[in-house]
């Protein structure tokens, strides 16, 4: 009983976080984020924990505060061996690498990860990163290529 009422509360926080996130009340979601891994901590689920410290790792990377948004990141790989997690946490890894001029490593990273998903979706996101990444430095052709990939995705927010 006191287990489902701790994941409760550590379930309200997130969604809170989450809130948050969204209206990009970025302050305000990592206090609730924190707030959440502490009754998370106290369960020890790894797979919520893991997940707590990805969102962190994007709220802070849409502060652009990419030092941070690596460390949190990087938690989260620590905290799970769970494939999907860590292939989504290594796009957005990649997408910092990518910013901060480390373009070789966010290239290999990307390409790598991309011969191991198995879901279309996360699939048609790392084309979609990528065709953009490509297009950003004018390598045309292999933009052009992986948007292709894009087309016909289910998810309608990748065909847009």
């Amino acid at each position: 009983e006191v287990y489902e009422k701790i994941r409760f509360i550590a379930l309200i926080y997130t969604r809170l976080g989450r809130l948050f996130y969204d209206e990009s009340f970025c302050d305000l979601a990592i206090l609730k984020y924190r707030k959440a891994l502490e009754y998370i901590e106290l369960l020890e689920e790894y797979n919520s924990k893991a997940n707590i410290f990805k969102c962190l790792g994007n709220t802070y990377q849409l502060l652009n505060q990419p030092d941070s948004a690596l460390y949190y990141y990087n938690q989260s790989l620590k905290t799970t061996n769970d494939i999907n997690n860590n292939i989504d946490i290594e796009k957005n890894i990649a997408q910092i690498l990518y910013n901060i001029n480390k373009k070789d490593s966010a290239y290999i990273l990307m390409n790598t990860n991309l011969n191991k998903i198995k879901s279309p979706i996360l699939k048609d996101t790392y084309c979609c990163i990528l065709g953009e990444m490509y297009y950003q430095d004018k390598e045309y052709q292999t933009s052009i290529n992986c948007f292709m990939e894009c087309i016909n995705s289910i998810n309608v927010n990748i065909k847009l």
